[in-house]
C-alpha cells in the first residue's frame, strides 16, 4: 500500500488554476489538514489523561497503615536506685581527676584488651612503644607525648583518662568514640610503657 504523499502549498497552488483542480486542491488540503489536527487532537487528550492521571490519588495509604501510638503506653516502672540524668558524660575537673581511680580490676584480660584499644587508636600517633614515633605522630610538630615519660606516669590514672577525654593538640577527643571501659584498658595499658 503506497503511502500518500501531505497537501503542500505548491501542489494546492498548480492544482488549483484548473476547475478540476480546484475541486482536488480542496479535498487534498482538507485530508492532509484534517490529519495533522487528529494527530494534533490525540496528542492534547493523551497529554490531558496523563495530567489528570498524576492528580489521581493512588489511594489513602497513609491513613490505612497500622499505626504505633507511642504515647498510649504506660512508661516502664523504673528500679528503686534509678538516678535521672541528661545522657551526657560527666567532664572531671582536675582535681576530681587526680582523685578518680580506675574502676576495672587489673588483668592481664584488660591489659591485652587496652594493647588492642591502643592498637586502634593511639597506636598511629603514640607509636607501637608509646615513644611519639608512629607513622602519622612523626609528621607532627610538637611530636606526640612520649607515654613513658616521666611527665606521663607521674600523672594519676584519672588525669591519663581525663586527657584522652578531652584530648589536645593534634590528639582526638575520644569522648564519643571511644567507650569508657575501653579507655580505662587503655589507660591499664599506658601503664605498660614506663621506662
Amino acid at each position: 500500500m503506497a503511502l500518500r504523499p501531505t497537501c503542500q502549498a505548491s501542489q494546492c497552488s498548480l492544482l488549483s488554476s484548473h476547475r478540476e483542480g480546484r475541486r482536488q486542491s480542496r479535498s487534498c488540503c482538507r485530508k492532509g489538514g484534517s490529519r495533522v489536527l487528529r494527530n494534533k487532537r490525540v496528542a492534547a487528550l493523551v497529554v490531558g489523561c496523563l495530567a489528570a492521571l498524576g492528580c489521581v490519588s493512588c489511594g489513602p495509604r497513609m491513613r490505612e497503615q497500622p499505626s504505633l501510638h507511642p504515647y498510649s503506653t504506660e512508661m516502664p516502672v523504673m528500679p528503686s536506685a534509678t538516678v535521672p540524668t541528661s545522657g551526657s558524660l560527666r567532664v572531671l575537673t582536675a582535681e576530681q581527676s587526680k582523685l578518680s581511680s580506675n574502676p576495672l580490676p587489673k588483668s592481664k584480660v584488660n591489659t591485652h584488651n587496652g594493647k588492642v584499644y591502643y592498637g586502634y587508636y593511639c597506636l598511629m600517633c603514640h607509636g607501637e612503644n608509646g615513644d611519639g614515633n608512629g607513622p602519622v605522630g612523626q609528621s607532627y610538630v610538637p611530636k606526640p607525648t612520649d607515654l613513658g615519660s616521666a611527665n606521663v606516669t607521674s600523672l594519676t590514672d584519672g588525669q591519663i583518662y581525663a586527657k584522652m577525654l578531652s584530648g589536645k593538640g593534634h590528639a582526638p577527643v575520644m569522648s564519643e568514640t571511644v567507650s569508657p571501659d575501653q579507655r580505662w584498658q587503655i589507660v591499664m595499658y599506658v601503664r605498660t610503657f614506663s621506662r
